[in-house]
């Protein structure tokens, strides 16, 4: 994929894998920490993006824990920008998405930036059942979900 890239309900954004230690940045890097169902994710293949949450921040990465059997920290995707839900550029119509709602944003990945982590932090004691913020020393050390809030 290329800078060029654009949303399509056929894409795939997700580049292939990557290790947590491979991941640039300090450990100072502040990261946002999203749940979802399992079926969230054709949203990051299809738009490289996360959609239609409140941040109050302006994280520099995003980690995706895919709940239900998977129970993990799976992906990892730098941020681009933040832009209003009704102004995104998404594969579908916004309305197509049951969760759209004006009032949200969405974060906009780098181009070829999204990548599933060969070594997802698994569900230990605690779980992200909302948004909560990290950093990318955390990301890269934890050992179970526990240790990224």
């Amino acid at each position: 994929m290329t800078g060029n890239w654009s949303p399509s309900p056929d894409a795939n954004a997700i580049q292939g894998t990557i290790s947590r230690s491979e991941i640039d940045g300090t450990d100072d890097t502040q990261g946002a920490l999203f749940p979802t169902k399992p079926e969230g994710i054709s949203f990051l293949q299809e738009n490289n993006a996360w959609g239609f949450v409140r941040v109050s921040r302006e994280p520099e990465f995003v980690a995706i824990y895919v709940s239900g059997s998977a129970g993990k920290v799976q992906y990892f995707a730098r941020v681009k920008e933040i832009v209003r839900a009704e102004d995104a550029e998404l594969a579908r119509p916004v309305k197509e998405y049951l969760q759209f709602d004006r009032s949200k944003s969405v974060l906009v990945f780098e181009p070829g930036s999204l990548y599933k982590l060969e070594d997802p932090i698994p569900y230990r004691v605690k779980t992200p059942i909302s948004l909560r913020y990290t950093s990318l020393g955390r990301l890269r050390s934890a050992t179970g979900t526990d240790e990224l809030f």
